[in-house]
């Protein structure tokens, strides 16, 4: 449940401790970083600048293929419609990470692997209701960070907290039934992460007051839509429930919900079964989406959106390097997914994988991988 800015965690992808707090754990994660920013040095915040641009802006790279393309003809389509029974049970493992790439040097910056449950509870005319439950999570402390070890931290505080939810008679997420719940242990376990981080980084307060924080952490978990963000699992393994797209190749251009213009190329295809737990009539889904920004459009979105959360000072020292690096830097950004999503005849998901590729203007890389594989079955 751990998102980029959630694994049974919460999607806190590498700590996703509220929707903004996890771009910040990247600069914060280490003290020399965080001296960095209070010093304000023009040559150590150059240094630095990349890594809280590469955060802030990576909130653009998240979101889920929905160019799905209506057909007139039946047979050149595939429909993605859950077949469930009461009692059906899958068992997923997720694996989340990220790599930085400078020039030809890759660094592993963290890996997650978590393994949850979905069981369906009972199945109505209208839909079903079904159940996510955690079962084990690991993660890899690669760059001995605050990053890590706030994640391992906000696993404890829920790693048995269950979330119930319902789909329509297609398979799309409508309700969290224990939404309230839910927000409840959020909340508190939010609690106690904040205590650990700011007592490990007392300086924090001065450049990302902890009031601050907390209230848009909060204000992220407070109602039903922001519960169900954050399980952001959902999202990628039932999203898609109730669209038709065409087996034919199909190439849009179109704006993104962010306001950038966007290319996604989209195909579809009956899998031949590999092996023995392959069916006929299993189902494949995988596109590709470009998302531009230009230099301007970097420099506003970051500008923005450091306001939140950061001191006045300390966002425009920011800014202000940030601007100098994008100087005759006309690319600005690029934002290249890669999404698969492959399903079983009955609609149960297989394997979903998704890649993240950012390219800032040339200067440096970020990739981040998601994937949600089956496990153990057992259906009705």
């Amino acid at each position: 449940m751990f998102n980029n800015h959630s694994n049974y965690f919460i999607y806190f992808q590498l700590a996703k401790v509220g929707t903004f707090s996890y771009f910040l754990f990247p600069i914060i994660g280490k003290k020399k970083y965080l001296c960095m920013l209070l010093q304000t040095n023009d040559s150590k915040m150059k240094k630095i600048f990349t890594i809280v641009l590469l955060t802030i802006l990576s909130m653009t790279a998240h979101a889920q293929m929905k160019t799905l393309q209506n057909n007139e003809n039946e047979d050149s389509t595939i429909s993605v419609v859950s077949y469930f029974c009461k009692n059906d049970t899958m068992e997923y493992q997720r694996v989340q990470g990220k790599m930085k790439i400078v020039d030809k040097d890759t660094t592993q910056r963290g890996e997650i692997t978590e393994k949850f449950m979905i069981v369906v509870t009972d199945s109505t005319a209208n839909g079903y209701k079904m159940e996510l439950i955690p079962l084990s999570c690991e993660i890899k402390d690669i760059d001995n960070d605050y990053q890590i070890r706030m994640a391992s931290l906000l696993w404890e505080e829920i790693k048995g907290l269950r979330c119930r939810f319902t789909t329509d008679e297609l398979g799309s997420v409508q309700h969290i039934e224990n939404w309230r719940e839910i927000r409840d242990v959020l909340k508190k376990s939010y609690v106690t992460v904040f205590d650990s981080l700011y007592a490990s980084l007392p300086v924090l307060d001065s450049v990302m007051p902890r009031k601050q924080l907390e209230n848009m952490t909060f204000l992220g978990c407070s109602t039903e839509d922001g519960i169900k963000e954050q399980f952001d699992e959902l999202e990628m393994l039932f999203g898609l429930h109730g669209s038709v797209v065409t087996m034919e190749p199909s190439e849009s251009d179109d704006i993104s919900e962010a306001g950038y213009p966007t290319h996604t190329r989209i195909e579809s295809y009956y899998s031949a079964p590999k092996d023995e737990y392959d069916i006929d009539g299993d189902y494949v889904i995988n596109a590709r989406t470009d998302t531009k920004l230009s230099g301007d459009d970097v420099k506003d979105l970051l500008s923005t959106t450091l306001s939140f959360f950061l001191t006045e000072e300390i966002t425009d020292s920011v800014k202000k390097y940030t601007n100098e690096a994008l100087t005759d830097k006309k690319e600005g950004m690029t934002i290249t997914n890669h999404e698969q999503y492959c399903y079983f005849f009955n609609g149960w998901p297989k394997l979903m994988q998704k890649i993240v590729e950012i390219n800032l203007a040339g200067l440096v890389r970020r990739i981040e991988y998601d994937s949600i594989e089956w496990t153990k079955r057992h259906w009705n």
